[in-house]
């Protein structure tokens, strides 16, 4: 199972304390958001254009940041250290133990099913009845 663009958005966003889908050129705002498409290209199956779409930005922006993000982790250390905690908090969130834990809304069962057993709706049962011959008029 694959996770959603806006929960990676989410994890990022909170692990740092900003919003990084922001107008800004800072480079921690910057860092961030290049973990993100990192990030969002291992989890998810998008391609580049709905990446940078997602950030309101273009493909080759995305490209560029995953690029660079992979070279920035094979040199600075501490910028490893951070997109591997969140890659982390990601495996946790896509992981099945975790999806097991949640909670799981109730399927509505419609009241018609009790009543006519083991069928799924009430037109069912009175299609299974065959045609009327005579009108309802004429009944009587």
């Amino acid at each position: 199972m694959r996770l959603h663009l806006f929960t990676i958005q989410s994890v990022v966003e909170n692990y740092f304390g900003f919003r990084i889908n922001v107008k800004s050129r800072r480079r921690h705002i910057v860092d961030a958001r290049r973990l993100y498409f990192r990030l969002a290209r291992e989890f998810t199956t998008h391609g580049l254009y709905r990446l940078g779409a997602s950030m309101d930005r273009d493909h080759a922006t995305a490209l560029f940041a995953i690029r660079t993000c992979k070279d920035i982790c094979a040199v600075d250390k501490e910028f490893n250290a951070k997109y591997l905690t969140l890659r982390r908090k990601l495996e946790i969130k896509n992981s099945e133990r975790y999806k097991k834990n949640l909670f799981v809304t109730p399927r509505v069962v419609h009241p018609g099913r009790f009543r006519y057993g083991k069928t799924k709706s009430i037109s069912k049962v009175f299609n299974q009845r065959g045609y009327i011959t005579k009108q309802r008029n004429e009944l009587h």
